[in-house]
């Protein structure tokens, strides 16, 4: 009997020291998890006060990007609407070159040019309305507006860079943000420790209360081998049923402290894992939240940024005023092109007026020196019956005055006509029509 107390006994010791190595590593891993649970509770309002200054200011970044992108908009608007202008202006431009080649000049003009500058057939080359007009002035005026479109367009694509680097500066952010986010950060995810380390407590008290077994169980065992040592005659009469039912669930119970022990060990991991990953995600919170900080800082893209938006606008309006002028000097140019067609026909319809008045004037001026000299001749012969029937009479120093001839008045020109082409009736029919169509386009633009 004492023989098989002994035995038992250095089971339940060897089962107890187990328990025992098994409660202190256990104990040491809840203390460790205290300190951890400690620090992911201390770390977690960190990371929210980080993640949502991240998102504020990412949210800031994305207004500035719908800013850029609202300037873009203008631009492009802008650049469509004076590309719209240019388009129009050198249509009508154009246009008007095409009316100008089309208007021949009379050859008429063209013949007495040629005799006041005594240009001869081989020298004279201007043939239409076109070839007096300085058309590379015009196409060198439209390219410089051409050119100042594609300022504007660089221009544009500048702030559209400025727009994809800033849109290329959000994504890589918002990336970083969600790849360092890799745990929620809801208010499960802070209680996450707290409710692992009562997990631990669970089977620390388990454990407790099985290492409390054990140690009874081993009492006992040595109470029994002493009271069997002192009384060996009585040995054989002490009872150990109860203590060998004890030894025989030794396995279980020590299976059930491991149990519990992988527990606490699985729960310790998971809560160091846990603060590990806060860890890192503070970590690379904090470098998000750095780049941010440079994005900002003085001389940062933030800066670049506001500069170019400034510079681009303010360029922005130099060019816009140039343009203008540039369209300005286009439209001008186009109606004053206009103007000269409608002055050459004009001109043709005052040539023949001018021709005609100078006709009449000749027709009159020929009929006054015939009536003058009709009624010179009439006086002269008038006269000379007077001189004859009474003249004779009358002594000369008595009235001298009397035989004086009569005055002979005459028509003088200041100044020769100089002489006008003759326009073909062709040429002066065209001008007509072209004139009489002018005048009921005015008619119609002036009525209301």
């Amino acid at each position: 009997m004492e023989q098989q107390l002994i035995e038992l006994l250095l089971v339940a010791k060897k089962a107890l020291s187990t328990g025992q190595a098994m409660g202190e590593q256990a104990n040491t891993l809840f203390h460790q998890s205290e300190q951890h649970a400690d620090t992911i509770e201390r770390t977690w309002p960190k990371l929210v006060f980080v993640h949502n200054h991240i998102l504020v200011q990412l949210s800031t970044l994305d207004r500035i990007r719908e800013f850029l992108l609202m300037k873009i908009k203008s631009m492009r608007a802008i650049i469509k609407e004076r590309e719209d202008t240019l388009a129009k202006v050198s249509f009508d431009l154009q246009t008007i070159f095409g009316l100008l080649r089309s208007c021949v000049i009379d050859p008429g003009i063209l013949e007495l040019n040629q005799q006041q500058r005594k240009i001869s057939n081989q020298q004279q080359q201007t043939v239409t309305l076109f070839d007096y007009i300085q058309d590379q002035a015009v196409l060198e005026l439209q390219q410089s507006a051409d050119d100042e479109l594609g300022r504007v367009e660089m221009l544009c694509s500048s702030v559209e860079t400025l727009s994809k680097q800033l849109s290329s500066q959000i994504s890589e952010l918002a990336t970083m943000q969600e790849n360092a986010l890799s745990i929620s950060l809801d208010e499960s995810t802070a209680n996450f420790a707290n409710a692992k380390t009562h997990i631990q407590e669970s089977e620390m008290t388990a454990m407790a209360h099985i290492l409390t077994g054990l140690t009874n169980h081993y009492d006992q065992l040595g109470g029994a081998t002493r009271i069997c040592q002192a009384n060996p005659e009585t040995c054989d009469e002490l009872d150990i049923t109860v203590l060998q039912d004890d030894h025989d669930h030794l396995p279980d119970i020590l299976d059930d402290l491991r149990e519990s022990m992988d527990i606490v060990e699985s729960v310790s991991e998971e809560i160091q894992v846990r603060m590990q990953i806060f860890t890192t995600v503070q970590e690379d919170l904090l470098k998000v939240l750095d780049q941010l900080e440079q994005f900002s800082a003085p001389g940062g893209l933030a800066d670049h940024i506001s500069e170019k938006v400034v510079q681009a606008e303010a360029a922005m309006k130099e060019h816009e005023t140039n343009l203008d002028h540039h369209f300005e000097q286009l439209v001008s140019l186009t109606e004053w092109y206009r103007q000269f067609t409608y002055s050459y026909h004009h001109l043709i319809v005052e040539v023949e007026r001018r021709r005609k008045v100078a006709a009449e004037q000749e027709a009159l001026r020929k009929e006054l020196l015939h009536r003058l000299e009709t009624t010179y001749q009439d006086e002269v012969q008038e006269r000379q019956r007077w001189v004859t029937d009474h003249g004779h009479y009358l002594p000369e120093d008595l009235c001298a005055f009397i035989f004086d001839p009569p005055s002979k008045l005459t028509v003088i020109k200041e100044q020769d006509y100089k002489p006008l082409p003759r326009i073909s009736n062709d040429t002066i029919q065209k001008a007509l029509d072209d004139v009489r169509q002018q005048q009921q386009e005015q008619q119609q633009v002036s009525i209301p």
